[in-house]
């Protein structure tokens, strides 16, 4: 049997069942969503994920997306998305970078230049906001082996320091280990 595959993006202003409605949409095409992402941006609902076909559906798929869309709505649809993808090989485990401070411009470049100074791809990445301070969380993988991760992390603390962050990069066992309900060793170990 012939898979179909499409990489699937919508934004679209926020609304109360967004995510059931796409969802619908595509089992209504005999489709499964087999990898997803959503989140709410500045009262924008984005949504990125992979739809899983026996047919060909791409026009179907798209006119029908379109309907329950409200009109300005960004709705990209990327048939075989294997054939385009180049898949980054992932060295060691993932890593978990924070840098908290005063909200100001350049931030956000600091950490993505120096993350892709260092080979590290930034596979996740949120803002929390409480007033004029702001909170970078994301999620980072090595793309090469790192050598000396602990020097690392001091340069990722002392680069951060600069610009007035404290900054952190650690293994995501030892957020695991302190966020999730289970035994530590059975985190660890994993």
């Amino acid at each position: 049997m012939a898979k179909f595959t499409y990489l699937v993006s919508v934004i679209t202003p926020d609304r109360v069942g967004l995510t059931r409605d796409i969802a619908q949409t595509v089992v209504d095409l005999h489709g499964y969503i087999s990898d997803m992402r959503q989140t709410i941006v500045s009262g924008f609902f984005s949504l990125v994920f992979v739809t899983e076909h026996s047919d060909e559906v791409g026009t179907p798929l798209h006119d029908a997306l379109r309907k329950i869309l409200p009109e300005g709505a960004v709705l990209s649809i990327m048939p075989d998305p294997e054939k385009v993808r180049k898949a980054l090989p992932v060295v060691g485990p993932r890593y978990v970078a924070i840098a908290s401070g005063e909200d100001k411009p350049g931030v956000m470049l600091l950490i993505s230049d120096f993350m892709a100074s260092h080979n590290i791809n930034i596979e996740d990445w949120s803002t929390l906001f409480d007033g004029a301070h702001v909170t970078h969380l994301a999620y980072v993988t090595f793309r090469a082996p790192c050598t000396d991760l602990k020097a690392t992390q001091v340069a990722f603390k002392q680069a951060m320091a600069e610009r007035g962050f404290t900054a952190q990069l650690c293994h995501e066992a030892i957020f695991r280990a302190t966020g999730e309900v289970a035994p530590i060793k059975s985190v660890i170990q994993e």
